[in-house]
């Protein structure tokens, strides 16, 4: 099979033997894919950066005859995202992200919208200094945009039972849909209570053009909370508790 040239991002990695590593890559075009790296943990190898969590990187692969495994050949890095390295909680944010992006992603599917995604949530947290409420802004962005992507995006055309967009008092997790305050005067089972203008920064998330989604103001308080929402989505959409969320937690907690 000849040499594919592919870019990805590194959403996984494993150590493999003494000096090699397993990756799992979501790369353009192609989707996920995992790759062995022979030798790329060795300080004379042109793959050490390449091959590092959260690098995005031109790789040359080819397919291994062992296994069902591509291998790889060459790796250049075009963004390391070291920065990311600098704050505890911001490597905790990111492994968060690449955790759910993996579950998303099936092998061999071409994912471009959710890698383009979390490009530019790994940049917004590759900084000098931490800036919480900038971490919160884009786990906001990452997990409602992340969810639409997958086919559960919450519909945000008013209220789910008399179709009026005023007075959004409650959010329904399970089912994905808004209740204005006239419908309904206390939460029902997994809804939550949310303000009209985090109504709104969801229906900004999951609506407005990739590059622009970023350009909303909600306080820290606020971002936390809908934070906190859009995890408890998450794992209800995606029947899944991922551990990387708990780590988070616990780092937060420290």
């Amino acid at each position: 099979m000849p040499n594919i040239d592919v870019c990805g991002l590194v959403t996984r990695e494993v150590k493999y033997g003494e000096n090699s590593r397993i990756l799992t890559v979501l790369a353009k075009d192609i989707g996920k894919v995992s790759v062995l790296a022979s030798r790329a943990r060795t300080n004379r190898s042109g793959l050490l950066t390449a091959t590092q969590l959260f690098a995005y990187s031109n790789f040359t692969l080819f397919k291994g005859r062992e296994n069902s495994l591509m291998k790889m050949n060459e790796g250049e890095v075009i963004e390391s995202f070291s920065e990311i390295r600098n704050s505890l909680d911001n490597m905790a944010y990111a492994s968060y992200f690449c955790d759910i992006a993996n579950h998303i992603c099936t092998d061999g599917t071409e994912e471009n919208e959710l890698l383009g995604l979390l490009l530019r949530v790994l940049k917004r947290l590759s900084v000098k200094e931490e800036n919480t409420a900038e971490s919160l802004k884009a786990e906001c962005v990452f997990l409602f945009r992340a969810l639409s992507i997958a086919g559960f995006a919450p519909n945000c055309d008013g209220c789910a039972s008399c179709g009026k967009n005023e007075n959004i008092k409650f959010f329904d997790i399970q089912n994905g849909v808004f209740l204005c305050g006239n419908c309904s005067a206390k939460p029902r089972q997994n809804t939550v209570e949310i303000t009209s203008a985090m109504y709104n920064t969801i229906d900004y998330i999951v609506s407005s053009e990739i590059n622009r989604v970023f350009s909303f103001s909600l306080g820290e308080k606020s971002l936390r909370y809908l934070a906190g929402v859009g995890e408890a989505c998450v794992r209800n959409q995606l029947e899944y508790d991922f551990k990387t969320l708990k780590y988070l937690n616990n780092v937060r907690d420290l």
